[in-house]
């Protein structure tokens, strides 16, 4: 029955779409095959039925979702060629580096045919060998601008032992994966290869898969119940899973990697050194699958204006990817903690390692938050160097800051979960993006309906969001009964010179010089060729040696090559930079502080749901 269901659902959609209102209607599918898998080439067929008028154009995306830079897809594709139904070949022409346009004079049935470059194993792009194929469908499909609310199909050729995993489903009769439309399609990646191992289980009726592809030694009892643990702490404090299957697609390499990219109702995480019996590459893991796992609701679900349904053609810029990713990052980690996955000092430590991550760099006193939003696609690849900062990290900081704010002016009767739920109902639920105003907004409204008067939260944006104020990490932190402490690393070197090097004993050279420091005070350039330190060979590998024979307050004499010319500059050695921060529970803290602490790791207390 299941079968003929979803025939007669297909069949209904080509009714529809061709015969409902008595004019033909466009419908578009697609054909994915390789041949010779060892080319890295997947063969690609369009066909585009009802086209109308009698010219059509093709275009293939500038950019993903997941990655906010402009890419160059079209450089992989390669002996484009369109043909109408009987096989007869149609002219094009290429109007700019995306789009191809095909003149038809109208006929009923086209096809485009193409080749595409796919030799990239990682989480956001396309790869095909002869033990798997990825397929990544946005970087591969073209789509006609105007057309992407269309239902699409999709029909793979694979060998016969090779499996699919792909969170689309597939129509039992005809083999075609079904797709409301393009963007659904492309926001649904397919690993196929002989040998994945398909994992699942239950969770409030839905049905959770992982796909292993590659050799590891993890268990599969362990790996599940952790998985399971974190997508239960998650459901319950969204309301449900908004899905009713979903799918971990994971790529366990042997050499190091670590990326992973969020979509609907799936995610592509690509990881290694892969070695589950080593707690780092383990917990690295579990905070990889719990933050694409939130992406369910951030950024996939509750998305900003500019994306909701985006135009792959061109930037679509947003000066809030500080939330949607950096606040998915606070919640990754929050997530294990409440989940019992991590104990509460392993959360401390993930704190502790984005505090001081943000604390040493500069480009923090130069760009906010709201900007390196705006500007990641100018500035993802080769910013100048220190003046800027990673999205994440202060995204992840300001979550914190933000839950800690929350809580404390509602006597922790409120919380982000209660941000996080209302946009998920009142922009998620309603089909609609969040304005560039809406994070703001929707803050004040918990916090205010809570209190009964309007709280505003403009001073915190204007000083954290939209601008570079030095964070005063106790103010927030002592609403949980905690604070930061500085301690002294002992391994630190005695001075501070501010150099960052590449190179060996046989060349090295000055990749950065930081800003403000004694080495950039001096005059010490990028690009110069180390030499010596007061008159010894100094080079990357002997630099702490050295070092570790001067105090601060001493002056050095240091020769470098500069432009083919010998150059020599005094430095006056800093005060060591030695600091480390630390997250520590106050020794007589509040009841109230002590309550807040607990539900807000989940520590003997229910968390507040819906």
């Amino acid at each position: 029955m299941r079968s003929l269901r979803f025939s007669f659902v297909l069949l209904a959609l080509l009714i529809l779409f061709n015969f409902g209102d008595g004019n033909a209607k466009m419908v578009i599918s697609y054909h994915l095959s390789w041949q010779k898998p060892n080319s890295h080439f997947f063969n690609l067929e369009m066909t585009v039925q009802n086209p109308g008028s009698d010219a059509t154009e093709f275009r293939i995306p500038a950019w993903r979702p997941g990655r906010y830079i402009i890419q160059n897809y079209s450089k992989n594709i390669i002996n484009f060629e369109a043909v109408d139904h009987t096989g007869r070949t149609l002219a094009f022409q290429k109007l700019d580096k995306d789009t191809w346009k095909v003149n038809h004079g109208g006929v009923k049935e086209i096809t485009v045919r193409y080749q595409n470059y796919a030799y990239v194993l990682d989480a956001g792009a396309s790869y095909l060998d002869d033990s798997e194929a990825y397929i990544n469908p946005i970087t591969l499909l073209m789509y006609i601008p105007g057309q992407e609310m269309l239902p699409v199909s999709m029909r793979i050729k694979k060998p016969d032992d090779w499996k699919i995993a792909t969170a689309l489903d597939a129509d039992p009769v005809s083999g075609a994966f079904l797709a409301a439309n393009y963007h659904e399609l492309v926001d649904s990646p397919f690993l196929i290869s002989p040998d994945f191992e398909l994992l699942s289980f239950e969770h409030d009726g839905a049905i959770i898969e992982l796909a292993l592809q590659g050799a590891a030694n993890y268990n599969r009892e362990t790996v599940l119940e952790d998985i399971r643990k974190i997508v239960a702490d998650q459901c319950k404090m969204m309301g449900g899973p908004p899905f009713k299957r979903y799918l971990f697609m994971v790529h366990l390499m042997p050499y190091r990697i670590g990326h992973g990219v969020e979509h609907k109702n799936s995610t592509s995480i690509v990881t290694g050194p892969a070695d589950f019996d080593d707690p780092v590459f383990y917990g690295r893991f579990l905070g990889v699958s719990s933050h694409e796992f939130f992406h369910v609701w951030n950024v996939e679900r509750i998305r900003p204006e500019s994306i909701y349904l985006p135009d792959y053609s061109k930037e679509r810029y947003t000066s809030h990817m500080w939330f949607y990713e950096g606040v998915t990052s606070y919640y990754d980690l929050l997530s294990l903690k409440r989940s019992g996955v991590f104990t509460k000092y392993q959360f401390y430590a993930g704190l502790e390692r984005s505090i001081n991550r943000l604390q040493r760099t500069h480009g923090r006193k130069v760009t906010s938050a709201a900007m390196a939003s705006w500007n990641s696609w100018a500035t993802f690849e080769d910013p100048p160097p220190h003046t800027t900062i990673s999205f994440y990290n202060k995204g992840e900081i300001l979550g914190l800051m933000l839950d800690m704010e929350i809580r404390q002016r509602t006597n922790n009767q409120k919380s982000l979960d209660d941000v996080m739920r209302y946009l998920y109902d009142n922009y998620a639920l309603m089909n609609k993006g969040v304005p560039e105003t809406g994070i703001q907004s929707a803050v004040e409204y918990v916090v205010s309906q809570e209190i009964g008067q309007r709280s505003s939260f403009a001073a915190f944006f204007a000083d954290y969001v939209y601008g570079t104020r030095e964070i005063e990490y106790n103010a927030f932190l002592k609403t949980a009964g905690l604070e930061l402490s500085e301690i002294t690393d002992p391994e630190a070197l005695p001075v501070y010179l501010g150099l960052d090097l590449r190179g060996d004993d046989k060349e090295t050279t000055i990749r950065r010089v930081a800003p403000e420091s004694p080495a950039f005070e001096a005059g010490l350039d990028q690009k110069d060729v180390l030499m010596t330190l007061d008159g010894q060979r100094f080079h990357k590998e002997n630099q702490d040696l050295i070092l570790r024979q001067y105090n601060p307050g001493d002056k050095v004499s240091i020769t470098v090559i500069r432009r083919e010319k010998l150059r020599h500059f005094e430095v006056t050695l800093g005060e060591p930079h030695n600091t480390e921060y630390i997250i520590q529970e106050i020794s007589s803290p509040a009841s109230l502080q002590v309550s807040t602490r607990n539900s807000w790791l989940n520590d003997g207390t229910e968390l507040n749901t819906k």
